[in-house]
């Protein structure tokens, strides 16, 4: 609230302004003004546009909210200025050494859980080069055989008699162990001039057996079934026998 100046003794005489009077209780005028309308801080109208506070208000206002007043002098901090004496019975260190290691630590490409050789399981890269298969693959092989893991010398390993069985075993699936049991569908495009969809509906009608190959993306044609069939429909179709020849 605000009061006429000559409410006010001598020893309130001095007078700070709002800018002053912000820097002394280290807020932001916006703030004063706020404790203002409040009624917690008293001011001094000398005329209708300027208003003044009193150093003793402000210094009430602190006592009474614990504010720390400003001060042009910072307290000086000996802390931060001392040194670190050092120990004349400690010995000093030399050498290229790392201070703060207090043990060295087996590398990571040094550790296996017991019983994990390199002569019983792959590491993954191990296997992406001995077998040639791209790590997308493998981690189809992996997730269709359910392989088991370990964690060995830093990365994933895998148990070489199982890694040999399943990788096998998948390139039975995609063909690659019956190629000349087995036609793929560009073979016999390539073969016999035949369109793709011709290729499906002929084994198709005429019963070749297929075999699903590349996760079920691709057919595989018995190659006997469609020999056999490609001659009995020669005897019958003169355009098949035309193809053939």
């Amino acid at each position: 609230m605000a009061q006429n100046f000559e409410q006010f003794s001598q020893s309130d005489s001095r007078l700070l302004t709002i800018k002053e009077a912000a820097d002394f209780l280290r807020i932001s005028r916006r703030s004063l003004f706020y404790l203002i309308s409040n009624g917690r801080l008293q001011t001094v109208k000398l005329s209708p546009r300027t208003t003044r506070i009193s150093l003793k208000e402000l210094q009430r206002l602190t006592e009474a909210t614990f504010v720390a007043p400003a001060s042009p002098f910072p307290p000086f901090n000996n802390d931060k200025r001392e040194k670190k004496k050092p120990d004349a019975s400690a010995k000093p260190e030399t050498g290229n050494v790392n201070k703060r290691a207090k043990c060295r630590m087996t590398p990571a490409s040094d550790i296996a859980p017991e019983g994990v050789t390199h002569d019983s399981y792959y590491t993954l890269a191990e296997v992406m080069r001995k077998f040639g298969i791209k790590y997308g693959r493998f981690y189809e092989v992996r997730n269709r055989f359910q392989l088991p893991s370990v964690h060995a010398w830093g990365t994933t390993a895998f148990r070489k008699e199982d890694v040999e069985e399943a990788i096998a075993k998948y390139n039975e699936e995609q063909g690659k162990a019956q190629t000349e049991a087995y036609y793929t569908c560009f073979d016999i495009m390539q073969k016999y001039g035949l369109g793709k969809t011709q290729v499906r509906r002929f084994a198709e009608t005429h019963g070749v057996r297929i075999k699903k190959a590349k996760g079920g993306r691709a057919n595989l044609y018995l190659k006997a079934d469609w020999e056999a069939a490609r001659k009995k429909a020669e005897k019958t179709s003169a355009s098949t026998k035309a193809k053939r020849s």
